[in-house]
């Protein structure tokens, strides 16, 4: 994600040339009219548009945190820079949002249809989750339970149709581990393994270190968790 392609073996001599203007370190401190004065002044927009790519890429790998100061500064820069995202890109600030909000906002709870047990709540809801039996011990082997709405409350995650029918119950004490995969979140409970995968495949886990502190999940202190929203970033930091 931010970076585009370009042909042009020429373009590499002159990208290493625009970095005496900005780069990802200062990139914050430029202001707008300064960028445009500087597009003005290299006379090559197109060349200067996939640097401005390139340095936006270089930044968020820089300084990526799931915050909500990061997504502010984010955006300025992108506006600052003036350019256009694709849908993938519009989709990750999307859920960068969906995933620090619900990382902090007050707990409400929910009506449902279903039946509670005595001085249970739920308090948060993540909808169309792929539910697998993940069998890791079988070179990741994974086999679809179904797709369901997932509602977390304090002793239970229960997965119901979309007519909160209740299909299955996973009790928040029976939870020993919680994981972030490239492809989902991997909960252990005592007798089993699940993969949950969703559009915004990391909710689940925060939706997990909200209702279950015990388990002690901290997707802030994940190391290089921007890869786990771009899955070639890794390798195309290597040849960029």
């Amino acid at each position: 994600m931010f970076l585009r392609v370009n042909g042009d073996v020429n373009y590499y001599l002159k990208r290493s040339s625009f970095v005496k203007y900005f780069d990802e370190h200062n990139l914050s401190r430029k202001s707008k009219l300064y960028i445009k004065k500087v597009e003005k002044k290299v006379n090559d927009k197109n060349t200067f548009t996939y640097f401005k790519y390139w340095i936006l890429w270089r930044w968020i790998n820089l300084n990526f945190k799931l915050s909500e100061n990061f997504i502010i500064k984010l955006n300025k820069n992108i506006k600052k820079l003036n350019l256009s995202l694709n849908s993938k890109e519009e989709r990750f600030i999307r859920d960068l949002e969906e995933l620090v909000f619900n990382s902090w906002r007050p707990l409400k709870q929910l009506p449902v249809k279903f039946e509670l047990e005595k001085k249970e709540k739920i308090n948060l809801i993540q909808t169309n989750v792929n539910v697998h039996n993940f069998t890791p011990e079988k070179e990741k082997k994974i086999s679809l339970i179904g797709k369901y709405d997932c509602y977390f409350s304090n002793y239970n995650i229960y997965l119901t149709d979309n007519n909160q029918r209740v299909k299955k119950v996973i009790k928040n004490d029976s939870i020993i581990e919680a994981h972030i995969e490239t492809f989902g979140v991997v909960i252990s409970t005592s007798k089993k393994k699940y993969l949950f995968r969703a559009k915004n495949r990391l909710l689940t886990y925060v939706l997990l270190q909200r209702m279950i502190p015990r388990l002690n999940l901290r997707i802030e202190e994940t190391e290089e968790l921007y890869n786990y929203f771009d899955f070639w970033n890794k390798l195309i930091s290597k040849i960029s």
